[in-house]
């Protein structure tokens, strides 16, 4: 028991080398200006890059982002189209992020739409973000998949991207990140029963609460982007604790795994991977305690809801990642976190009812043997993309 709690609390400290979840994501902020609007569009430098397969060879990636606002913007007012009165000036800013300014000039009056197809269509799961300041006050939108265009009334009220946009936004962020997917499925892979899984599933859910506020309230900022990989790892542990069953398979593990990660620790001082030696640390203990534990009888139903509680609080400051880029702040900051929070746990019950209701259908015709075999691939798989996404993100891949 002592083994277990000391390794509970060294899964808790690990949230420390964990940083923002990384997704494709931007932001804008438009001011309403005497001839028309003013924009900034603001995009990470790093996600600017695939930008360049769509350019000449030798194109700067500050040339290469200012021809996508001219190609991927489009403002209108008053049902006319407004027009860009000089080429968008770029710079590379010292966070990291690309900063296009532009003017456009608008003839006409009446309600404003801004179209953002930047990155979108070079990515499916694109979110961006719209503030507008205006004589009307502060609007803000919230663009992703199929809606690109935004719509300001020009009383200022017409449409606010409000609690149900930051709701839509947190169901589709666990949907639309297959790492947090693999993650509830691989939970659901090592208990049973709806009691069990409904343990599990709070114990995920406090700990995502916990540091998700704390990241959005800015109380905890984690450095770098190790939170990447060890959310990976936090699929390879699952799938490895739902592959055994035996004492002896536990104890194996414990020590082969800590002497994997030790290695890759090794590794790391050579090849300058993003995780500090003190996170491999934690990683390499946790390992080799948790089996042991396990291999020396502990229960697996009893240790399964605070394990999820404390790899949730690394996947918190993944979902975090996505508000952070956004400017929000005074009244409207509680009301959003704790929408964009609801519309997470509600997509984590549609991940788990749509698993249960599948399993269901399939215990009906399919016989033991094929769910058995079913069972052991679905272990596999989440352990290979659990290992790639561990390992490479661990080593900037």
């Amino acid at each position: 028991m002592i083994r277990f709690l000391l390794s509970l609390v060294l899964l808790a400290g690990l949230t420390a080398a964990a940083s923002a979840h990384e997704r494709s994501r931007s932001n804008s902020a438009w001011t309403e200006t005497e001839t028309g609007l003013t924009g900034r569009i603001y995009l990470d430098a790093r996600q600017a890059t695939l930008f360049l397969s769509l350019s000449d060879e030798g194109t700067t990636l500050e040339s290469a982002y200012q021809q996508r606002l001219v190609d991927g913007l489009r403002v209108a007012r008053g049902d006319t189209a407004c027009t860009l009165d000089a080429p968008p000036s770029v710079r590379l800013r010292a966070d990291g992020r690309l900063e296009g300014q532009a003017n456009w000039i608008c003839d006409a009056q009446g309600q404003i739409e801004i179209g953002v197809q930047v990155f979108s269509p070079l990515s499916a799961n694109h979110v961006h973000f719209i503030r507008l300041e205006s004589a009307g006050g502060v609007q803000e939108r919230i663009l992703s998949r199929g809606q690109t265009t935004a719509s300001f009334g020009s009383d200022g009220l017409a449409g606010p991207a409000g609690w149900t946009g930051f709701l839509i936004l947190g169901f589709e962020h666990i949907l639309g990140g297959p790492d947090h997917v693999a993650f509830v499925l691989g939970l659901m892979l090592i208990v049973s029963g709806w009691r069990r899984l409904a343990l599990v599933t709070l114990g995920f859910t406090l700990g995502h609460s916990v540091t998700l506020a704390l990241a959005v309230l800015g109380w905890v900022s984690p450095p770098g982007a190790a939170v990447e990989s060890l959310i990976g790892f936090s699929i390879l542990f699952i799938a490895a604790e739902a592959a055994l069953s035996k004492s002896a398979e536990f104890r194996r593990m414990g020590w082969g795994g800590g002497a994997v990660l030790l290695a890759l620790a090794s590794i790391s001082v050579f090849a300058g991977g993003l995780l500090t030696w003190p996170a491999w640390l934690g990683l390499i203990v946790l390992t080799v305690f948790y089996f042991h534990w396990l291999g020396q009888g502990g229960r697996m139903e009893f240790a399964a809801p605070m394990l999820s509680g404390g790899f949730g609080l690394v996947h918190g400051v993944g979902f975090a990642g996505i508000l952070l880029e956004i400017d929000i702040s005074g009244d409207r900051l509680l009301p959003s976190l704790i929408s964009f929070n609801a519309g997470v746990e509600l997509g984590q019950l549609a991940i788990v009812a749509a698993v249960l209701s599948g399993l269901a259908i399939l215990r009906l015709f399919t016989p033991e043997r094929v769910l058995f075999w079913g069972r052991s691939a679905v272990i596999a798989g989440l352990a290979g993309v659990g290992t790639f996404w561990f390992v490479g993100r661990a080593f900037g891949a």
